[in-house]
């Protein structure tokens, strides 16, 4: 893990505290709107790095949010018509 990516499961699991009060669900979409928000696309292909190596240190709400993210990224992209 570089130096980069360090960073961004460091931050990720300090949010996945933020949030840990909330149910699983709850915590995992409000985790993954905070990245959504404020994350810039290097950090969120950072930790999209790190879930697809399955990182260990990553907390399981991260990971759970990591996957959210991908559905919404997919939810706001326009149809591809010909």
């Amino acid at each position: 893990m570089n130096a980069l990516t360090k960073v961004e499961a460091r931050m990720g699991n300090d949010i996945a505290r933020q949030f840990a009060h909330l149910p699983a669900s709850e915590a995992a979409e409000a985790i993954a709107r905070h990245i959504e928000t404020f994350w810039d696309p290097r950090m969120r292909r950072a930790l999209e790095a790190l879930v697809a190596e399955k990182d260990d240190s990553l907390d399981p709400l991260v990971v759970d949010a990591a996957g959210r993210l991908a559905t919404h990224v997919a939810r706001a992209e326009p149809d591809a018509q010909p």
